[in-house]
């Protein structure tokens, strides 16, 4: 057998170490959601967006809704938000909200086709690359049928972003193109979540964050419809993947850090299951999250603000 020299063995021993510590370093990163509600926010948003990018994060996360619920759903709008996308200079993970297109059949949004609506947004936003260059990032796409979902790894760390909106995830029985819409979405979403942690077990990722928009109303146990099989998947993910999980979303504009998925077997909390949402309208602010699976808490979040408005009489739908 051919032995290395000595200092080949100390090089390679470095090397070693040197990947080591590069794996053990924490993933850090800033996420937003519910903004710019109005075009006062815009600018704050912009210095915010600024200041993440110079303190280091390594893509933006956008957890949808970038326009307020009553406000009209136009292209207008999509190509603006999609230009603040473009204009950065780290890639932007974006998840859509129902403000872009579930509410739209609202009178006051237009009284449009959520599903044309739908459509627009997938065209702007993820049928331009440019637009948030998630291929940087490394990204599998689940396909063209639902291209806004997207899992990729970093720092030893596997991100997925799935389509879950607020306004009870479009599941409207009153209807029934809603909710054919929203059977086929939970079943694709439920298929590339599955897809996600088959990639993770096979490369032991170390800790898991899913990145949605809507508030899963974890507090009311089953809930509406449109979000039991979510909270359903959750449940089963628990029992598959042994690390830490992370739910980050956005929805009800309220800075939130906990362990609200309930254990069916014991009836108390899963402990590895953590929820963080991000603030939003009529306050421009964000979250620095940091994952480190072997912290005592392995998802710390740091919430920043830029700028409080005054809450204006378009609520916070």
């Amino acid at each position: 057998m051919r032995l290395l020299p000595r200092g080949s063995v100390l090089i390679l021993l470095t090397f070693c170490l040197w990947l080591g510590a590069m794996a053990a370093e924490p993933l850090r990163f800033f996420a937003i959601g519910d903004l710019p509600y109005r075009e006062s926010e815009l600018e704050p948003l912009r210095r915010l967006l600024t200041q993440a990018v110079g303190e280091g994060t390594p893509f933006i996360v956008h957890l949808g809704d970038i326009k307020a619920g009553s406000a009209p759903c136009t292209d207008a709008n999509l190509h603006a938000v999609a230009t603040l996308f473009r204009d950065q200079p780290v890639p932007v993970v974006y998840t859509p909200g129902d403000n872009e297109w579930t509410d739209c059949h609202r009178a006051g949004a237009g009284g449009l086709d959520p599903l044309a609506r739908l459509a627009r947004v997938r065209e702007v936003f993820y049928g331009d690359p440019e637009v948030l260059r998630r291929d940087a990032l490394g990204v599998t796409h689940q396909g063209p049928g639902y291209p806004e979902n997207a899992f990729f790894v970093h720092s030893g760390v596997l991100l997925v972003a799935l389509h879950v909106v607020g306004s009870s995830n479009g599941h409207d029985r009153a209807r029934p193109r809603s909710v054919a819409e929203f059977e086929a979405r939970e079943e694709a979403n439920r298929e590339f979540l599955k897809r996600a942690i088959q990639m993770a077990e096979a490369q032991g990722v170390r800790a898991l964050v899913i990145l949605i928009q809507a508030n899963p109303l974890f507090e009311r146990g089953r809930g509406p419809q449109g979000f039991r099989g979510f909270k359903d998947d959750l449940i089963a993910l628990m029992g598959r993947f042994s690390g830490p999980v992370l739910v980050l979303h956005g929805d009800t504009h309220r800075f939130q850090h906990d362990r609200p998925l309930i254990d069916p077997a014991t009836g108390g909390p899963f402990e590895r299951l953590v929820r963080v949402e991000v603030p939003g309208s009529p306050t421009v602010g964000g979250v620095w999250i940091t994952v480190d699976p072997e912290a005592p808490e392995p998802f710390a979040a740091a919430p920043v603000y830029a700028v409080s408005l005054d809450a204006l009489s378009d609520g916070r739908d």
